[in-house]
């Protein structure tokens, strides 16, 4: 039996994740989830990139993931959104990549934990990150709007000799007023 043909692939870009747990994310420091299960929306702004012959420079897409436990625990439940004004190519592109049979530690690993994978949808996408202000906006795709902000602040933490400057994700403001 053959192994299906993987297409080449690069993006570079932007990328924002929002989940509902404490900042710090636990499931990346193998901790349990902050209220038993996770879920998050996370979309990239595709500064350049291509699969294959399709450029993807420009384009836009999210995922929202939720798992009933921790992440390395599995069984994910995942639905990939299209921003509206990709091209079909892009389309295709952008929902083949997160399946993780084109090759990518980060895709193969969210593959294999998100194993239920809900019918795509296109809608629209906007996300406006400003780095010089650690800030970002995005609409959740068709649901609310997440607003985050990076607040660089000395931080005193147990175990460490004093004031460290820290970049921290804390506010999320989610609304239902697009």
């Amino acid at each position: 039996m053959s192994e299906p043909t993987k297409t080449s692939w690069r993006i570079a870009g932007e990328e924002v994740v929002n989940c509902n747990c404490s900042w710090g994310c636990p499931c990346q420091f193998n901790a349990l989830p902050t209220t038993g299960h996770c879920e998050a929306i996370v979309v990239w702004q595709i500064r350049e990139g291509y699969f294959g012959n399709t450029r993807l420079d420009g384009a836009r897409f999210g995922r929202a993931v939720w798992w009933p436990g921790p992440i390395h625990e599995g069984n994910g439940v995942a639905r990939t959104i299209v921003d509206e004004q990709t091209t079909k190519e892009q389309r295709e592109a952008l929902i083949a990549l997160p399946s993780g049979q084109h090759g990518g530690t980060y895709w193969e690993i969210f593959a294999t934990v998100c194993p239920n994978v809900v019918e795509p949808i296109v809608a629209p996408i906007s996300l406006n990150v400003d780095r010089e202000k650690t800030a970002c906006d995005n609409p959740d795709p068709g649901f609310n709007r997440v607003r985050c902000g990076a607040y660089k602040k000395p931080c005193h933490r147990r175990g460490t000799q004093g004031p460290r400057r820290v970049a921290q994700w804390l506010r999320i403001q989610r609304s239902r007023d697009g």
